[in-house]
C-alpha cells in the first residue's frame, strides 16, 4: 500500500512538473499600453524607393541597429520618421530584424491603413521558439491606429525570450509611424507555477495521510 500511495504522489509530481514546463513556455502578450522606458526607433537618413533600409534604437545615428525589409518599395523621412509605400507600390510586409537578438522584449507601432482591415503581427524569439502571431481587429481606413504591441508576459519571471524578429503584415499600409522597442525588465511576481507545485504536494501529503489512516483502522480491526 505504501508503495501505491508513493507511486501516486510521484506521479501528481510529474504532473506538476508538467504544468510547469507549460506555464514557462508563455512568451509575449499583445497590449495598446504603450509601456514607460520605450525606446525610439530612428530610421537614420532619408530613403528613397527603397525595400531595405537600416535604422537605429534611441538615437538617430547610434544605437543598435535593426535591419528593415518590406513588401513593397517605401520612403521614409530621417529620424523618428514615417514609412510610406513609394506612389503606385502597395506595401504589405514589414519586417524588423535587430542585429543583437538578446536586447529587446517589447515592440509598439502606429500607423494607418488603405482601407478596413487588420494588422497581424508576427514575432520570433531569439530561444527558437514557435513563430507567435497576433491580430489588431476592425481599424478603420486613412484613420491613425495605436500604438499596438507586445511585451514580455510579466506573469512568467523566469521568462528570458527576447526579439529576433517583428513581422507586420496587411493587405495595405498607408504608412507606419512612431516604432518602438524596449527592454522592460521582468518583474519578480509569484510564479504560478510554483502555487500548482505547493498544491500538488498538499494533495499528495493528505492522500498519504489517508492511506495511513486506513491502514491504521485495518490493523486495529485485525486486533
Amino acid at each position: 500500500m505504501r508503495n501505491g500511495v508513493m507511486g501516486l504522489i510521484f506521479s501528481l509530481g510529474i504532473i506538476a512538473s508538467c504544468a510547469v514546463t507549460s506555464q514557462a513556455s508563455a512568451s509575449f502578450i499583445s497590449t495598446d499600453v504603450l509601456p514607460s522606458g520605450e525606446l525610439k526607433f530612428f530610421n537614420g537618413t532619408a530613403v528613397k524607393n527603397v525595400s531595405s533600409f537600416t535604422g537605429f534604437v534611441g538615437g538617430q545615428h547610434s544605437g543598435p541597429t535593426v535591419n528593415v525589409q518590406t513588401v513593397g518599395n517605401v520612403n521614409t523621412g530621417a529620424g523618428f520618421a514615417n514609412i510610406k509605400p513609394v506612389k503606385g507600390s502597395t506595401l504589405t510586409d514589414v519586417t524588423f530584424t535587430p542585429t543583437n537578438d538578446t536586447l529587446f522584449n517589447s515592440f509598439f507601432f502606429r500607423g494607418q491603413l488603405l482601407k478596413d482591415g487588420n494588422v497581424t503581427l508576427k514575432v520570433n524569439d531569439s530561444l527558437g521558439d514557435p513563430t507567435q502571431a497576433f491580430t489588431f481587429s476592425d481599424i478603420k481606413s486613412n484613420t491613425d491606429f495605436g500604438p499596438f504591441g507586445i511585451v514580455l508576459n510579466l506573469a512568467f519571471p523566469n521568462n528570458f525570450e527576447t526579439i529576433k524578429s517583428i513581422d507586420l503584415i496587411s493587405d495595405g499600409f498607408k504608412q507606419l509611424k512612431q516604432v518602438r522597442f524596449g527592454t522592460v525588465k521582468v518583474a519578480a511576481v509569484p510564479l504560478p507555477a510554483s502555487l500548482y507545485l505547493f498544491t500538488v504536494s498538499l494533495l499528495g501529503l493528505g492522500v498519504f495521510r489517508a492511506f495511513s489512516k486506513r491502514k491504521a483502522r485495518v490493523h486495529m480491526g485485525a486486533a
